[in-house]
């Protein structure tokens, strides 16, 4: 058949709806041809797919940015609410209680159930894991840093240049930690807030606080009160405020433990618990009747070797079984009593109490470091290396207490002094209404000795350095600062839970990468 013929005839198959075999051998190839290609381009993309979110799953990205808490409807992703869990855990672990909580920092926290000593001082009553803990205390803390900020905003309490230049410091002291670790300031925060901390979201947290925390004091330091006021106040609560001055002598009535042959502990048997509280009563009941005929209590003491005197002066109500009687509102001068405690007894003698009317103080300082951290304890010479170093710090701060006396010599002169050279962080050095102990000893010697006068400089060496010293004055009687910072902690927690009462918090799916 001629090549003109046969394309003809396929025309006419065509034509007639007829399928040439020819044409359809030729098209099924084509077709196994793409369905090849599109195969193949299907396997290579979904390969792409999944090698790129197993990256993206790898970097963090998307644990990081899963909502993990919603606070009033205001979404916070895992790496934000793992900044207030970080930061939970970071206080346990490196505070001055840290051996006392219990908690082994190289064991899961999700393995790790708190102990009664934890709970008790951390005020928890339920039993839970110390994950279920941080995660909790990050939930309450971040729901009251959202709270705040949301207020301070409907405030027009602003974040100001005072604020940014403290989130400023922040930053650099970070970055400064993170070189003197060897690390990048990246890695730092990581080690420091977990995985899924960036620098972004650190700076974000902690904008946040620093808005709130001056939002908050704002609002403390409002609160303000009329003498009558607190005067009411301490009335209606005495004996929170109120100190004592007693004797006591205390008669150990419990029964010791032994030690059998193998060296374990051994509790007393109920015969040799009864014998001890038997005997403490008797005790007691003698001296009771010698302190009656005349005797001193501490003389008594002394005959006794189950036997402890003590003369708390000014001892607060702590609610245990001596303070309860002591701060009774019937106390008169010279009330006597034996008081029973469990298998113990006291015998008490009442002398006075009242509230503490002398003068708080305030005073501004300049802090000289002696950090003798860079010295070997170990070495021979250490007694002499850090009898050098206190003299160069002496010399230090008699050299600034100079500038001051060579220049204008005024309380604002000290302090500018106080923000240039001082190691303390308190605004031109200042300290006000500081009450009896609440610095270390020298210190606290310097500023409440009874010849102290307005305007009184001196250098005086405490565990910490030298301080260069200037006596600004008396403030209020303690007893009126403390019912003020009484009424203030209470009207600040009203506040805060009227803030928070009506707001919600929820758990998102991201808070299975909190911790």
């Amino acid at each position: 058949m001629s090549a003109s013929r046969e394309k003809k005839n396929r025309q006419n198959l065509a034509a007639s709806g007829a399928v040439d075999p020819k044409a359809v051998r030729k098209a099924e190839e084509a077709a196994k041809q793409r369905k090849s290609n599109i195969l193949y381009g299907c396997i290579f993309g979904v390969f792409v797919l999944v090698a790129a979110a197993l990256l993206l799953w790898n970097s963090g990205v998307f644990q990081r940015n899963a909502t993990a808490l919603t606070v009033d409807g205001e979404k916070y992703t895992a790496a934000e609410v793992g900044y207030y869990y970080s930061s939970a855990y970071n206080s346990i672990v490196s505070g001055q209680y840290a051996s006392y909580y219990g908690l082994d920092k190289d064991k899961p926290l999700t393995q790790q159930n708190m102990g009664d000593m934890a709970k008790m001082m951390l005020g928890v009553s339920e039993d839970m894991t110390w994950d279920a803990y941080f995660k909790e205390t990050a939930k309450k803390n971040l729901t009251n840093i959202a709270v705040l900020c949301k207020e301070a905003k409907a405030s027009d309490f602003a974040f100001n240049d005072e604020m940014q230049q403290e989130l400023d410091d922040t930053m650099d002291a970070l970055a400064q930690y993170a070189k003197q670790n060897g690390m990048s300031t990246k890695s730092y925060v990581k080690a420091l807030f977990g995985k899924y901390m960036t620098i972004p979201t650190f700076q974000k947290m902690m904008k946040d606080s620093i808005l709130a925390s001056h939002y908050e004091k704002s609002h403390v330091d409002g609160l303000t009160y009329s003498d009558e006021a607190i005067a009411k106040y301490y009335e209606e609560n005495k004996t929170t405020f109120d100190v004592a001055d007693y004797e006591y002598i205390y008669f150990n009535g419990t029964a010791s433990s032994t030690t059998d042959a193998d060296g374990n502990s051994v509790a007393p048997t109920e015969e040799e618990s009864a014998a001890a509280a038997d005997a403490a009563k008797k005790a007691a009941d003698a001296a009771k009747a010698r302190y009656q005929s005349g005797e001193k209590l501490k003389a008594i003491a002394e005959d006794y070797d189950i036997a402890n005197y003590a003369n708390p002066t000014v001892s607060t109500n702590t609610g245990d079984t001596v303070s309860t009687w002591v701060f009774d509102k019937a106390r008169q001068a010279g009330d006597m009593d034996l008081l029973q405690d469990g298998n113990n007894y006291y015998l008490v003698v009442f002398h006075q109490s009242g509230r503490n009317e002398y003068n708080t103080v305030n005073v501004r300082h300049i802090l000289v470091k002696v950090d003798s951290s860079s010295l070997d304890s170990k070495s021979e010479t250490y007694e002499a290396d850090l009898a050098a170093l206190k003299e160069t710090k002496k010399a230090e701060a008699d050299k600034i207490l100079q500038e001051w006396k060579d220049g204008a010599a005024t309380e604002t002169s000290f302090a500018e002094l106080a923000d240039k050279y001082s190691e303390d962080s308190a605004a031109g050095g200042l300290y006000q209404q500081v009450y009896h102990n609440m610095m270390v000893e020298s210190f606290n010697d310097w500023i409440f000795d009874d010849a102290r006068q307005s305007g009184d400089t001196d250098v005086v060496e405490t565990t910490y350095g030298y301080h260069v010293m200037y006596f600004v004055g008396t403030d209020l009687p303690y007893w009126q600062v403390q019912v003020k910072t009484a009424m203030q902690n209470k009207d600040h927690s009203d506040w805060m839970t009227s803030l928070s009462e009506n707001v919600t918090a929820e758990e998102g799916s991201g808070m299975k990468y909190v911790g």
